[in-house]
């Protein structure tokens, strides 16, 4: 089947984007520039940046023109070591440990807590009824003051009222420790990863114009011996994360090269 001509072009210039003729930022012809060097109509033309622009690779700006996106450094993030591990010698949660590990500067955001009824998708995986109320807690995460992740976390109401996890501030302890202490010491999780393109809040947050960026969204629940205990979704924008896990036990050296 004859590759349309629009894919054509779009190839031709992911082609230049990658050998480094346009780099970060740097603008690439016009429509009516690309139409005549490539002999394509201005709709190709236009049809082909439509596919780089929503494949992340370009951006159009409002009366400026197309650019070559800017892609912040990508951050590894270890998920099999982002469940309470830490190294010893440094403050804060497994996030903040992980990035101090690698030289970067971690941030993270006053937490939101509210209280909201439970839709479906939640429910389900708490084991509660869709409606039914649940603490949550929002925060914000950052490396080198660049937006890098969004986490919301969902406990169970009955498990929540009148502790830590419902008032504003941080939880020195870490809320794994606090679960403990409540008589719910965690056991285990399941993690699930989808994809889609970010909403609205999230791609302001993240500080994408346009159509926005394609996100990875990992919803991690956590139970005791007998229930779940807390859910935890974490929206990482795929421009600036990669996501990583070690199984087993792999060689210290290797494991950093990730």
């Amino acid at each position: 089947m004859p590759v349309p001509k629009y894919q054509q072009l779009a190839d031709r210039l992911r082609k230049a984007i990658e050998d480094g003729r346009w780099g970060p930022g740097d603008q690439i012809p016009t429509e009516i520039e690309l139409r005549d060097s490539s002999g394509f109509s201005v709709n190709t033309v236009r049809e082909a940046i439509r596919q780089l622009v929503n494949q992340e690779l370009l951006e159009k700006r409002q009366g400026e023109g197309t650019f070559v996106r800017r892609r912040p450094d990508t951050f590894p993030v270890l998920l099999s070591d982002e469940e309470g591990r830490r190294a010893a010698d440094l403050p804060g949660d497994a996030y903040v440990s992980s990035v101090l590990l690698r030289g970067r500067r971690p941030e993270v955001g006053r937490p939101h807590v509210d209280v909201v009824q439970a839709r479906a998708d939640v429910a389900a995986r708490l084991d509660v009824k869709v409606g039914a109320k649940v603490v949550t807690r929002v925060q914000q995460r950052f490396v080198d003051g660049t937006p890098w992740s969004l986490q919301t976390s969902y406990y169970p109401m009955d498990i929540a009222d009148g502790t830590d996890l419902i008032r504003p501030g941080d939880i020195e302890r870490g809320t794994i420790r606090l679960l403990e202490d409540l008589g719910h010491p965690q056991v285990g999780y399941t993690d699930e990863l989808t994809a889609r393109m970010s909403y609205t809040d999230e791609s302001a947050f993240f500080g994408v114009t346009g159509a926005g960026v394609s996100v990875q969204v990992l919803w991690r629940t956590a139970f005791d011996p007998a229930r779940p205990i807390r859910l935890t979704v974490t929206v990482y924008p795929a421009d600036r994360n990669r996501l990583v896990y070690h199984i087993g036990s792999i060689p210290a050296k290797y494991r950093d090269r990730s």
